[in-house]
């Protein structure tokens, strides 16, 4: 089966040239486009993304403009509609891919409609490790329950993506939630392969961190709002009150900097609420 990788691209630094050259280091896979899907009309940025390909020169790469609607999601959705392979694949611009990470995601999709791969924590300063959950090992990550892909370590196959039309560009964020529910309600199938290693960045500085959490939190009422509420087995009225049920995370010790992330989801969400 041969595969196309998408890269939402809205700024550019040292780690998209690494992740560049990670994509089309890949072995072992038939990858015939990598399409980097720019995401802004700055101009220097628009500069530096030609340059990066220029470097990279390798003949498979190219550059498309989604900059006329401003969301990862549209990003990606453009991103694919620019390939023709059969199976697409997704990772961001600031993280790295393993070795073999291509090859594990492919070989998945024999046995699944879409999946994803592994996450390695990459902090900023370790001493803020604990202020998040560990990486899940071993599964699909769940939200109250239910399991979803990651937007950033995904491949899909083409007939699947184009049956639960792409991503939701109507959403803050958890896009990734919301195809992942989107494809299980239509009857496809999504799966993890441990194989299939991504490095994820963490954003340096606090500001950062909550402006990112509070965007998880905006997005993950809209997906409940969306997709409705996973059922609490012996709750009675659980539909209703779980859309302001809070996600089970295991943090390794209490902290200012845990709690400031999950108080900025719980904002987001209630803000998701009015917006919807």
């Amino acid at each position: 089966m041969d595969v196309a990788v998408v890269i939402p691209v809205g700024s550019v630094d040292d780690a998209l040239r690494r992740q560049l050259a990670a994509v089309v280091s890949q072995t072992g896979v038939v990858l015939r486009e990598v399409v980097l899907s720019v995401n802004t009309a700055t101009p220097e940025v628009v500069a530096a993304v030609a340059s990066a390909v220029d470097e990279c020169n390798d003949k498979r790469v190219c550059i498309v403009d989604s900059a006329a609607v401003r969301g990862a999601a549209h990003a990606r959705n453009v991103g694919a509609a620019a390939t023709t392979s059969a199976a697409i694949a997704f990772c961001d611009a600031d993280d790295l891919v393993h070795d073999g990470w291509l090859a594990a995601l492919v070989g998945g999709l024999t046995g699944f409609d879409a999946v994803s791969g592994a996450v390695v924590d990459v902090f900023p300063d370790q001493r803020i490790a604990h202020w998040y959950p560990a990486a899940t090992s071993g599964s699909l990550r769940t939200f109250l329950g239910r399991p979803y892909l990651l937007s950033g370590n995904l491949a899909i196959r083409r007939a699947a993506f184009v049956a639960v039309g792409g991503f939701d560009e109507n959403l803050t964020r958890c896009e990734d939630i919301a195809i992942s529910w989107a494809l299980l309600r239509s009857g496809h199938s999504i799966g993890h392969v441990d194989a299939a290693v991504v490095d994820y960045r963490h954003r340096s500085g606090v500001l950062a961190m909550l402006r990112q959490h509070y965007s998880y939190g905006r997005g993950m009422s809209e997906v409940l709002r969306a997709f409705g509420t996973p059922p609490v087995v012996g709750r009675e009225g659980s539909a209703r009150l779980g859309i302001l049920r809070p996600n089970n995370q295991h943090v390794s010790r209490t902290s200012v900097g845990g709690v400031l992330r999950r108080g900025s989801i719980a904002i987001g969400r209630l803000r998701g609420l009015v917006r919807w």
